[in-house]
C-alpha cells in the first residue's frame, strides 16, 4: 500500500487504493490574507498530516502495511525554519504578491521574467523587510518539504520544485545565482530527484500514527505536477488540466513548446513538463458565492448554480475577466484585477455566475493554445475537485474547442503521488500503474453552436483585458497612495 499526502491550498488531503477502492481523508486549513500579503500557518500543516494519515489508516481497517507514504504540495511557496525544523513565521504562499518590488529588481538584474509568486523574490523581500528573520532562518522550505523535515529531520527540495526557480542553475544543479541577489545559497535545503526515497520516520511521530518507523518517505513533487502524474500525463502530445483553488495546464515534452527556456522537471527522471499555471479558479467561484452572494460554499449552493449552467444561455455580452487574484500565465500581471464588462439591467446573479465560468474557460483557452499552437492535442485530461463541476466542464469543452476527459479518481494529486511511490520503491513501472489507475470517467465533447458563439467572445475578452491593463496598473497606483 503506498499512500499520497497533498498540500494543497486550502486543505491537506491523505489518500490510498487498496483492491481497486480509493480512500482518502481531508484537513482543512485557514489561510490569511491582508492586502497583498497571504500566508498560512505551517503547524496547521503538521496537525492536519496527523489527522489524514491517522484518519485514513483508521477507515481502510486493512492488514496490509503502508510501504511508502509519498508528498506532493502547492509551490512556490516559502516556510522559513530553524536548525530544528521549527517554523520560524507562517508560510508565505503562492498568492502573495508582497515582493512586486523584488521581482522586478530581479528581472530588472537577471533578464528574467518572473513576478511576486516566486520563492527568490520573496527571500529577497524577507531579507529586505523582515532581516532578523532571514538572518534566524536555517532553511527556506516549500509547504511538503516543511512535514518531510518534522517527519525524518532532512532538508529536503526535489527536482520539480528546483527548476521552477529562476535562480536554478540546470547544468551546475546548484542556486549559485542567489548570490548575485545577495541571498546566502547555505539557506536552499539539500536539491534530490522526486522519487528519492528516505528510509524511516523519527520515533515520536511512527509512535503517532502507529506505523513502523522504518515505513520510505517518498520526496514527491509539486502538487500540479503529481496532478499531472495522476491524469497519465508521461509521454509526447499528452495535456491535462487540474483544477483545485487554482488551476495549471501541463503537457509532457523534452522541448519547451511556450517559452524559450527547458521546461522544469517532470517528478519522473528524465521526463520535463511544460505547465502553466493559472490564476485563482475554483478560488474565484468560492469568492463569488461567498463574498458576492454572501452564501456558505456548500454542496447545495454548488448543485443549485451549476443546474442553472443549463438553462442559462452562452455567449451573453457579459464578460468577466477573472483576475481577482493578479494573473499569472500567460500574463503575469500582479496589477491585473477582477472585473464584469457589459452588466445590464437583464442580467441576473445566474448570468453572472456563469460569466464566472466563461471567463475562467478563456483562461484556460490562452493556455492551452500556448502549449498547443498547432492544435494537434484533441483531449485534455481533467482531474482536482474542480473536475465535479460538469456544468464547468461543458463550457470549457465548447470554449477550448477540445474533449475534456475526466478521469475516475478525481484526486489527481493523491493519485499521481501512488504512482510515483510505486515506482520509487521499485513496485513497479510507471505505464503499468497508469494503466490501472488512469481510467477515463466521463467525456465531454464540444458543441459547434457554442464553439462558433465562444470564439467570438474569446477574442473580445482578450481585447478587454489588453485594453485594462493601463487601468489596472493606474488603480495600483492610487493603492499605493493611500
Amino acid at each position: 500500500m503506498i499512500i499520497g499526502v497533498d498540500l494543497g491550498t486550502s486543505n491537506i488531503k491523505a489518500g490510498t487504493i487498496v483492491d481497486g477502492s480509493f480512500y482518502s481523508s481531508k484537513y482543512g486549513y485557514n489561510t490569511y490574507y491582508q492586502g497583498d500579503t497571504v500566508e498560512q500557518d505551517p503547524t496547521d500543516y503538521l496537525k492536519g498530516t496527523i489527522y489524514c494519515l491517522k484518519n485514513l489508516l483508521a477507515k481502510i481497517k486493512s492488514q496490509e502495511k503502508p510501504e511508502a507514504i509519498v508528498f506532493s504540495g502547492h509551490s512556490p511557496s516559502l516556510v522559513p525554519v530553524d536548525q530544528q525544523g521549527k517554523a520560524l513565521s507562517r508560510a508565505i504562499i503562492w498568492q502573495d504578491k508582497r515582493a512586486f518590488k523584488e521581482a522586478e529588481l530581479i528581472n530588472e538584474k537577471l533578464g528574467f521574467k518572473i513576478n511576486a509568486s516566486f520563492n527568490e523574490a520573496k527571500i529577497l523581500w524577507l531579507k529586505n523587510n523582515k532581516p532578523d528573520l532571514y538572518n534566524a532562518t536555517y532553511k527556506f522550505l516549500q509547504p511538503k518539504d516543511f512535514i518531510i523535515g518534522c517527519l525524518t529531520n532532512r532538508f529536503l527540495i526535489d527536482g520539480s520544485a528546483a527548476s521552477t526557480m529562476a535562480t536554478y542553475d540546470r547544468k551546475q544543479q546548484d542556486f549559485a545565482l542567489l548570490q548575485s541577489l545577495g541571498l546566502e545559497i547555505r539557506k536552499m535545503p539539500a536539491l534530490v530527484q522526486s522519487s528519492f526515497v528516505i528510509d524511516g520516520i523519527v520515533s515520536e511521530y511512527a509512535d503517532a500514527l502507529g506505523i513502523d518507523k522504518g515505513i520510505k518517505i517518498v520526496a514527491g513533487g509539486i502538487d500540479a505536477f503529481c496532478e499531472a502524474l495522476g491524469c497519465g500525463i508521461y509521454d509526447e502530445k499528452q495535456m491535462g488540466e487540474m483544477t483545485g483553488t487554482s488551476t495549471c495546464v501541463f503537457s509532457c515534452s523534452e522541448q519547451a513548446q511556450y517559452a524559450d527556456y527547458e521546461p522544469p522537471y517532470h517528478v519522473i527522471e528524465g521526463k520535463h513538463l511544460n505547465v502553466l499555471p493559472l490564476s485563482c479558479s475554483g478560488g474565484t467561484i468560492e469568492w463569488f458565492i461567498t463574498r458576492i452572494l454572501e452564501k456558505r460554499m456548500d454542496p447545495n449552493i454548488l448543485k443549485e448554480f451549476n443546474d442553472s449552467l443549463l438553462t442559462t444561455p452562452p455567449a451573453s455580452n457579459l464578460i468577466f475577466i477573472p483576475y481577482i487574484m493578479g494573473a499569472r500565465s500567460p500574463y503575469w500581471d500582479d496589477s491585473a484585477k477582477g472585473c464584469f464588462i457589459g452588466l445590464n439591467k437583464d442580467d441576473s446573479i445566474r448570468t453572472m455566475y456563469r460569466s464566472v465560468l466563461e471567463g475562467l474557460a478563456f483562461d484556460l483557452r490562452q493556455n492551452i493554445e500556448l502549449l498547443d499552437e498547432k492544435e494537434e492535442i484533441s483531449r485534455v485530461y481533467t482531474t482536482g475537485g474542480g473536475s465535479k463541476n460538469e456544468g464547468w466542464l461543458q463550457i470549457k469543452a465548447d470554449v477550448c474547442n477540445r474533449v475534456f476527459c475526466r478521469t475516475k479518481y478525481n484526486d489527481g494529486a493523491i493519485l499521481g503521488d501512488v504512482i510515483l511511490g510505486e515506482y520509487s520503491i521499485g513496485k513497479r513501472d510507471i505505464k503499468s500503474s497508469i494503466e490501472e489507475y488512469v481510467i477515463v470517467e466521463k467525456t465531454f465533447k464540444p458543441r459547434k453552436e457554442y464553439v462558433e458563439k465562444y470564439n467570438e467572445t474569446y477574442s473580445i475578452f482578450k481585447e478587454v483585458y489588453n485594453h485594462l491593463r493601463t487601468d489596472f496598473q493606474l488603480l495600483c497606483k492610487v493603492k499605493k497612495c493611500r
